[in-house]
């Protein structure tokens, strides 16, 4: 695993911004097929989700929770130095999701845009990526995480249906001399390459097949078992930190069961991991920072000057950050219709 730490950057807001479409459990299967929808419910913790609309975009969703991140901060567009957005799920092949989103907050032109081709770690290696290379262009930066992964599922594919929602969400990021230092680690394990992935799509793409996401759960929960307690176990050690001086811990939200066996191997306490499945699901690289915004008022009675997220899934690819989120403006999700 790397192990690095980003200075005198600070997390000033984190935003989110999910679609209006409530989809729950009843609009999933019929007849017989009911019965295994409510036991899968159950299991991984999801009673309904957020979806997109027919021609509702990752991009509106991308630009609804930056512009709510600028709102609450004050901050005009043309402030912003840098704009990345990490998405597995692109509107179109090219250009990226970042231009749309560049159009519509009317960046200035010197702002440089990007995207990032990752799921659920896309916002702990997105924040790595943004905060390092913030000093280098200037002193604003938005970090863009959206996935809607409803698209991508097929028709009868149930199992799916019921795990997975649409989100977007914006952190925003400020040079600060005085900001405490993040500390990242980040490995990957190409062997997970098959295990979550989108055949038949992009370059490959094959005549008259449809493509359709494909997960392999047991891997995942192998992965997240395997390689999320080291993680833990080398953040405590590079920051020096006590398990109990983790104020708050934020995972990838891949599902319940799997949140539930991997807080029975962490040394941390359980009563401060931040889960908001129930009625938005995995939102696969947005959520971790929707958690947040989703449980804003929970997050911002806790203690949150020692902040650990971790990311694990698509590629496989694994980070994890602490971070002081004390001064941090957390919005709550607005709906974008």
């Amino acid at each position: 695993m790397a192990i690095t730490s980003v200075h005198r950057v600070a997390i000033r807001g984190i935003a989110a911004a999910v679609p209006s479409t409530i989809r729950t459990n009843a609009d999933i299967g019929s007849g017989d097929e009911r019965a295994y929808v409510e036991k899968l419910s159950r299991m991984v913790g999801v009673r309904e989700r957020r979806t997109v609309r027919p021609g509702q975009l990752g991009g509106d969703l991308a630009a609804a929770a930056a512009f709510s991140a600028l709102e609450t901060l004050g901050w005009e567009s043309a402030s912003i130095d840098l704009l990345i957005v990490a998405t597995q799920t692109p509107d179109q092949l090219f250009p990226g999701i970042s231009f749309a989103v560049h159009r519509q907050l009317g960046l200035s032109r010197g702002c440089p845009v990007f995207d990032i081709n990752l799921g659920c770690s896309a916002f702990t290696h997105g924040l790595w990526t943004t905060s390092s290379l913030l000093a280098g262009v200037g002193k604003r930066a938005l970090l863009i995480n959206v996935d809607t992964m409803s698209r991508t599922i097929g028709e009868r594919d149930h199992g799916n249906q019921v795990l997975f929602g649409d989100a977007g969400t914006a952190c925003a990021l400020e040079s600060d001399a005085a900001a405490a230092p993040m500390t990242f680690s980040l490995s990957s394990d190409g062997r997970g390459t098959e295990a979550v992935c989108l055949p038949h799509s992009g370059m490959t793409a094959s005549p008259g097949i449809v493509p359709e996401f494909v997960i392999n759960g047991p891997a995942v929960l192998a992965l997240a078992l395997r390689s999320v307690p080291p993680i833990v176990a080398e953040l405590l050690s590079e920051t020096e930190l006590t398990a109990d001086q983790v104020g708050l811990f934020v995972p990838h939200q891949a599902n319940g069961f799997i949140l539930d066996k991997l807080a029975e191997r962490l040394p941390l306490d359980p009563s401060r991991m931040v889960v908001a499945m129930d009625t938005l699901g995995n939102t696969s690289s947005a959520s971790i920072p929707l958690a947040l915004c989703a449980r804003r008022a929970y997050v911002e009675a806790a203690d949150r000057r020692h902040v650990m997220m971790v990311g694990f899934g698509t590629g496989f690819s694994l980070s994890g950050v602490v971070a002081d989120l004390s001064m941090t403006r957390i919005v709550d999700p607005v709906d974008v219709a």
